[in-house]
């Protein structure tokens, strides 16, 4: 009388299916109805989607809106504190984008648009640092470069 699957998932991770739920995947396999308990995991998975798809939307955000403060504060000819501030700054939302950068490069993510737009930010976050700090590796420069002036 137990429910009996078709196949077992195997790994000690969820796996994402095509359509971006594990649970979706684990019902199609199950002969009777799943319990409600684990049909909620199927909710709680999208919930936690919605809320990763807004933090990173909600630190891009911040990201974007450095560009204005740089111009005002880090464009005159004595930086000074403003520039130690700036330095934190992007040091901080650098440690957040690599944070969530693990979480969207996890195999089958189910949406590599987010992991490709986390990336780009995180690129962008490294060439701020580099500009404005001065901590570029001379490879770094020379790659720069060559996109800017191909």
């Amino acid at each position: 009388m137990g429910v009996t699957s078709k196949s077992a998932p195997t790994g000690s991770r969820l796996a994402w299916t095509a359509q971006g739920s594990y649970i979706q995947g684990v019902s199609a396999t199950f002969t009777e109805p799943l319990p409600l308990e684990v049909v909620q995991l199927g909710n709680f998975q999208a919930r936690i989607m919605r809320s990763l798809r807004a933090a990173i939307e909600d630190w891009d955000e911040v990201c974007s809106a450095l560009g204005a403060w740089e111009a005002l504060h880090l464009t005159s000819d004595e930086p000074g504190p403003a520039a130690d501030q700036h330095r934190v700054w992007v040091r901080q939302l650098l440690d957040w984008g690599q944070l969530l950068r693990a979480l969207t490069e996890q195999p089958g993510f189910p949406d590599p648009g987010l992991a490709a737009r986390t990336n780009a930010r995180l690129r962008h976050l490294q060439d701020k640092l580099a500009v404005w700090h001065g901590e570029m590796t001379p490879e770094r420069e020379e790659q720069i470069l060559r996109a800017a002036f191909p």
